[in-house]
Parts: structure tokens; C-alpha cells; sequence
């Protein structure tokens, strides 16, 4: 995903990026890193409501140069870069559409949130979180999603992916899809 088909952006610090017209009212999907030594940044997106511009989170990079993937919604007309009142230092992201997740692989992992295509039939996998995480299934546009798995703490357990969409694998913390570091992580699709 990291070609940046949609476009790439840098910058140093507390920054405000104005998507470009071609980005917006579109849903993205981001990779969002910093630099080797880095402690990662956030995301967060404006959005008008009625006369108001409203802010809020929407994700984070990962640690150092750990790319986190991040599903922006469309409603974003403005993304700010920051680390809560400090400077972030170094910040990547890079836009691609939806359908540029790479594909679940037969075993993935990560410390990282990350969304996966996957095109084959119904089947069960296996999942094995070393701390906080949920795994999140959609359409391809990530308007229908569903978590098919979540805690607050260390867990393993089996889910079932109910055939062509999009998997994705974040932060387990209540109800909210959680973008950003996480501990480490594995899914194992069953062979079929």
C-alpha cells in the first residue's frame, strides 16, 4: 500500500494538511509513520457541522517508523499532525484507495493496525493478541463493519471471516475502531 497512489505527504511538527479536492469526500486508507527514533503522531480530522468546524481523533502513526494503517472518512476536509502539546518531529502519510489493502496472507502479524483485503470464500482463522486488540470486517467501501473479535487485554481465540471484504486488525478498546501501536498480533487463516 505504501506506493501513495493517491498521494504522499511530509512534514516536521505541529502541522495542518488541506486534502487536495481529489481526496476529499472520498474514504482513504493511510499509512501513517515517523522516523526511526520517533514516538509516532496523531491524527486528527475537521469536519464542518451546520455553521461549526468540529475536530477529532481519528488515529495514530505507529511507533517510530512502523507504518499504522488508518481508514480517514470521507467527512475529513482537513487532517492536523500533532503529539498531544508536544512536536511530533518527522510524519509520513500515504493516501491510497480502499481496495489498495494488501491481501490476507495464509499467516500476518504486526505491532501495528492494518487492513487487509481478502477475496476468498467463508473461513475461520485463528487470532493471537499479546495485549489489547479486535479484529473489524467491512465491505469494501468500510461502510458495513462488524467486529468479530475484541478484548481489553492478552487473548487468543478463533473468528470467522464470512468471505470477500475487508479485515481489519487494531485496538480492542470498547466499541470504537482504534488505529495506531498496539501490541503484537497474529492472524492464521484455517486451511481450507
Amino acid at each position: 500500500m505504501s506506493d501513495g497512489s493517491l498521494g504522499r505527504f511530509s512534514g516536521r511538527g505541529k502541522s495542518e494538511l488541506e486534502l487536495p479536492a481529489a481526496l476529499t469526500g472520498r474514504t482513504l486508507l493511510a499509512e501513517a509513520w515517523g522516523r526511526i527514533l520517533g514516538q509516532g503522531f496523531t491524527v486528527e480530522g475537521d469536519y464542518r457541522e451546520g455553521n461549526a468546524v468540529r475536530r477529532e481523533w481519528v488515529g495514530q502513526s505507529g511507533w517510530a517508523n512502523e507504518k499504522a494503517h488508518i481508514v480517514i472518512p470521507p467527512k475529513y476536509e482537513r487532517l492536523a499532525i500533532s503529539k498531544g502539546g508536544r512536536n511530533p518531529g518527522r510524519w509520513n502519510l500515504s493516501f491510497g484507495e480502499l481496495t489498495d489493502a494488501p491481501e490476507l496472507a495464509a499467516e500476518a502479524s504486526g505491532t501495528t493496525s492494518r487492513v487487509f483485503s481478502y477475496r476468498g470464500e467463508k473461513t475461520e482463522a485463528t487470532v493471537d493478541f499479546e495485549g489489547h486488540g479486535a479484529v473489524w470486517f467491512s465491505d469494501f467501501q468500510w461502510r458495513k463493519k462488524q467486529r468479530l473479535i475484541g478484548h481489553t487485554d492478552k487473548f487468543r481465540g478463533t473468528i470467522v471471516i464470512p468471505g470477500p471484504g475487508l479485515v481489519a486488525v487494531t485496538g480492542g478498546h470498547g466499541s470504537a475502531v482504534d488505529w495506531g501501536s498496539q501490541p503484537d498480533w497474529k492472524v492464521i487463516l484455517s486451511p481450507v
